[in-house]
């Protein structure tokens, strides 16, 4: 089988040019991204890819077009498609962009699965041609549809209305169905052949683990707590600084880009400093020397039902113990890797914070080497692409 992977998957100098000129990047859209690309590549032997580039539209992104380009990237070939930045003509010109390799798609590549990463309304149409034409179409759920934010305009939040109603009729038509939490497949009975698994534990971020030391520790330093990832109320952030104001006597230290970070820089608690917005050796430096990682974000927020932080498997491949509000995207298999926040409240997850410290040095990292030997068996690009191909009834080449 000859699979097409139909997302966001671009070479890391244009991610490193976006994260130029996007208040928000998506750090973690990437890096899925590439693991995904990797896992199809291992599984079936070989993948193209078919991109776009994720930005935001204009305003936030002050750049209207985007031209195609063609790219050859970790030993993958790939054309990224042009489109016009703007509400409305973002999404036409993607899909017009997606239609005109449809010669190129059914002829020249040979294309017969096509993979569809996220749920992008112009891509999940563009899929529901392709199965017309014989394509099987398998989009990976990563995300729940129309998430609106804070930035988003009358016409952005009305679009996405739009979207969250036309895109579990395009779903309802995919051959199998790749989800990141198994909430999705409650929606969609009729989708015999599905996949569920947490994340992708991604090559790029082993080697970082494995080539950089931990950052050095002054003798007799505090307890040391480290986020990373999005710096904002949607993430739990608010509740993080609340918990940090009980624990005078633990270091917090954030790494990230969001709207928390002038709270964190002007007045925030003095026990919390902010780190910045680094690149994936630095932050791995740091995140292997400290105490305990936590991902504060709030489980009764309906898109946290939907998709899985990709962070937490991150997290646990550091080795170092992980706090965690209690996600139901969090499959079974891996809930004994994390220690968990039952009140997520400020005072809540300082209680946290305080019961995994009382635990003792010794029998957290003696959890957390468990921890990481179940994420490493189950999420390795090689595990996943195995699983891939198996649902899609490929048969995975043989080890090289």
């Amino acid at each position: 089988m000859r699979p097409l992977l139909l997302g966001y998957t671009v070479p890391d100098e244009v991610m490193a040019e976006i994260t130029a000129i996007d208040p928000n990047p998506p750090v973690q859209t990437h890096k899925f991204a590439w693991a995904l690309a990797r896992s199809l590549r291992q599984g079936f032997g070989e993948v193209r890819l078919l991109s776009t580039l994720p930005v935001q539209s204009y305003p936030l992104v002050r750049r209207l077009l985007f031209r195609r380009f063609a790219f050859r990237s970790q030993g993958v070939d790939g054309v990224a498609m042009g489109f016009v930045n703007l509400i409305v003509l973002k999404h036409l010109t993607r899909l017009l962009a997606c239609l005109g390799f449809t010669r190129r798609i059914r002829g020249e590549w040979g294309t017969d699965v096509l993979f569809m990463h996220g749920v992008h309304s112009p891509f999940l149409l563009y899929g529901w041609l392709m199965s017309r034409l014989g394509v099987d179409v398998v989009p990976v759920l990563t995300d729940p549809p129309g998430v609106e934010l804070a930035t988003d305009g009358r016409l952005a939040r009305l679009l996405k209305r739009i979207d969250r109603r036309i895109v579990p009729l395009l779903l309802a038509r995919a051959s199998a169905l790749v989800a990141l939490s198994p909430v999705w497949l409650e929606l969609f009975p009729g989708v015999k052949k599905v996949l569920v698994f947490p994340g992708i534990l991604g090559r790029d971020w082993l080697y970082a683990l494995a080539t950089v030391a931990p950052a050095p520790r002054v003798a007799d330093a505090p307890v040391t707590v480290i986020y990373a990832g999005g710096v904002s109320a949607a993430y739990g952030m608010d509740r993080l600084l609340d918990a940090a104001a009980r624990l005078p006597q633990v270091r917090f230290l954030i790494f990230g880009k969001g709207d928390y970070v002038p709270r964190i820089t002007a007045g925030g608690p003095p026990n919390v400093e902010y780190g910045g917005f680094v690149d994936a050796r630095a932050l791995a430096s740091h995140l292997m020397a400290a105490d305990i990682l936590i991902n504060p974000r709030p489980s009764g927020q309906e898109f946290a039902r939907y998709s899985f932080p990709s962070k937490l498997i991150e997290y646990v491949a550091t080795g170092r113990p992980v706090l965690t509000t209690r996600l139901v995207s969090i499959p079974a298999e891996i809930v004994p890797c994390f220690h968990y926040i039952d009140d997520e409240s400020g005072e809540g997850v300082a209680r946290a914070i305080e019961t995994l410290v009382a635990l003792g040095t010794e029998e957290r990292l003696a959890r957390a080497g468990a921890a990481r030997e179940i994420i490493m068996r189950e999420c390795s690009e090689a595990a996943i692409g195995r699983k891939l191909a198996a649902l899609c009834g490929a048969v995975p080449p043989a080890d090289e």
